[in-house]
Order: C-alpha cells, then structure tokens, then sequence
C-alpha cells in the first residue's frame, strides 16, 4: 500500500543558474512542473543566495510557478526548515563551493526530507562509487600521478580518461598504448585542470561495446523506473546525451538487475533515493547521485511520464516520515502510567 501525502508539502530545489541548464536534458524542471500541477509549492535557491545565519541556515528563494517557460515570483529570505523537503540539483563539479553548500545544508533538521542525503552527496563520488563492488566494474585506476597511469595504459592498451569531478562528458578523452610513448603526451594534457594544475583522474579500460550504447537507468528509491540508451555518434566514444549521443528504447538484462538488487540496499541505507546508473556491456560505470538526468530522454524513448512516478514515491517518502514524526511526538507526550 502507497502511502499519500495529505497536506500541501513545500519543496526547495537547490539549483544553478537558469541560464546555464541544458533544457533538453533538465530533469528538475520536469519534477517541479508535476509538484505544481498536484498542488504543491515550489522554491528555487542557488548557492550565492544560501546563508547560515547562527545555527539556521537561510536561503533567498524564489517561488516558482511554472517551468516552461520558467516563471519565478519575489524572493523572499526563508528559513529552510520551514521546507518539507529539500533536492540539491546543482551539476558537479563537486569544488570547494559544492563542499560549503552540504555543510550549510547539515544543519537542516531531521524531519526535513532530502533527496538526496547531502551527507551522500558529500561522502561519495559518483565515480568512485560504483567501486565499492569491483566485480561489478571494469578495471579502473584514480590517481593523478602520471606514473600510475603510464603503467595501467601498458597494462590495458586503450583507456579512457575522465575528470574525477566534472560530468556531462567534459573533459573525457581516449588514450591508446603505442611504442612511441605518444601516449604519455595524452595523459599529461588529461592531468592538467583548468586552473594548470594537475588533477585527480579516473581511468577505465576502454569498452568496445559503447559504440552500442551506454544505458542510463533511473533509480527511484533503489527500484528502475525506467532507462534508455545512449549510442554515440559515429566514429565517437562518447555516449553522452551533452555530446551528441543518440538515443533509443532499453530493457534490462539478467546481469544488470542483479547489480542493481545488490546496490539497492547501500543507496537505501545512505539516504539515496534518486541515483543514474550507467552500464556499458553489462558493467557499472558511474552511479550518479549528484543530479541524475535524463528523465526527458526516457519518457520519449518509453511514452512514459516518468516524472509523476518519481514524484508519487518523493510523496509516499515525505508521508512516511510524517507519521513517523508524529508518532514519536505522541509517544513522548503520552502521561507516565
């Protein structure tokens, strides 16, 4: 049995700026225009509009009511407890700014709602992550020393490289073994950040299968809702919706949804509710947790409406913990017998 939400919930969508999103893979308009429509109040708030006056962290939000085109009412500055729930929705990179962000949002009070933990949010790379079940991954190596890297080129032959905090394909590069050392010229242009020092790389033995697709599955409370898959353009290795790839109808293979039985368990006990996975030829390559897309993608490919089954589950969430609240503070109540 689902549980409902009875009351009129307010939700706060920590965003970045409106005018850097990529509409056509936006996933966070698609859910506030469903909030809307069901009767909810929404409110979008960036980072330089967050505070943490004392103890209580404070926002200058907007109210928002409607999402296409977006349409924003006064600012006012709210206390963020008064929120029933809270999305951070900002895209990495994961810098120091993201970092003060979790930590403000730490102080928020247990009965409000996150989606996701931003203690997750600040504990695991969604890069990293997916190593906590190597079986499950292909051979990865993180490390910015160019050593490191050398070896494990000459030990798998073709990889791929990829900023450990960036996402959308930035900065992603393919790098092959040759007796030259050209190779070598490669990693060092891949170290090298944008601020000209090096960084903290992620290398994957390179998978041929990509230039089948690389499936995207949408995880909802540890359940798929649903998946498409992301089939680079000729000639390209990246299997990015931001970098061109295409995109077509999936399903699950047996290999996949045991992977995803297994994982479960760990987004539920971190406080993941919303999670991308990302499989090439049956391996898990990214879990993102940071602010999975795609929803649009999905829903074309499916003729779903993916975003109202997400916000049914964001609902029964927010309703459970309520009456979890409210049960415990009845139970304090009660008289000493």
């Amino acid at each position: 049995m689902v549980m409902k939400l009875n009351t009129r919930a307010k939700f706060l969508f920590v965003m970045d700026p409106l005018e850097t999103l990529v509409l056509k893979t936006e996933t966070s308009l698609l859910l506030m225009q469903a909030l809307i429509e069901r009767g909810h109040d929404v409110y979008w708030l960036q980072t330089e509009d967050l505070a943490l006056l004392h103890d209580q962290p404070m926002g200058r939000v907007f109210p928002v009511t409607g999402t296409d085109p977006v349409e924003r009412g006064q600012p006012a500055w709210l206390n963020l407890k008064s929120f029933d729930a809270v999305l951070v929705r900002k895209d990495p990179p994961f810098d120091t700014e993201y970092l003060q962000l979790t930590l403000i949002l730490d102080h928020l009070d247990s009965d409000v709602v996150q989606f996701n933990d931003v203690k997750a949010l600040r504990n695991f790379n969604e890069k990293m992550l997916p190593l906590r079940w190597p079986s499950f991954t292909p051979p990865t190596l993180i490390t910015m020393n160019r050593d490191q890297l050398e070896r494990f080129t000459s030990e798998h032959r073709s990889l791929i490289l990829k900023p450990l905090n960036d996402c959308s394909g930035r900065g992603i590069s393919k790098i092959d073994w040759d007796t030259r050392g050209n190779f070598r010229e490669q990693i060092d242009a891949a170290l090298m950040g944008p601020d000209g020092r090096a960084r903290f790389l992620v290398a994957q033995k390179y998978l041929p299968a990509v230039s089948h697709g690389d499936k995207r599955v949408y995880l909802v409370n540890g359940e798929p809702l649903g998946m498409v898959n992301r089939i680079p353009q000729p000639g390209s290795y990246l299997a990015n919706i931001h970098q061109g790839a295409r995109c077509e109808s999936a399903q699950l293979n047996a290999r996949e949804i045991h992977i995803i039985n297994s994982i479960a368990p760990f987004l539920l006990d971190h406080g993941i509710f919303l999670a991308g996975a990302d499989f090439i030829d049956g391996y898990l390559t990214e879990l993102n947790i940071t602010s999975p897309s795609a929803i649009r993608q999905i829903n074309a490919v499916s003729g779903a409406q993916v975003q109202h089954e997400i916000v049914d589950s964001m609902l029964a969430r927010i309703a459970r913990q309520s009456e979890s609240a409210n049960a415990a503070r009845e139970f304090v109540s009660q008289p000493n017998t």
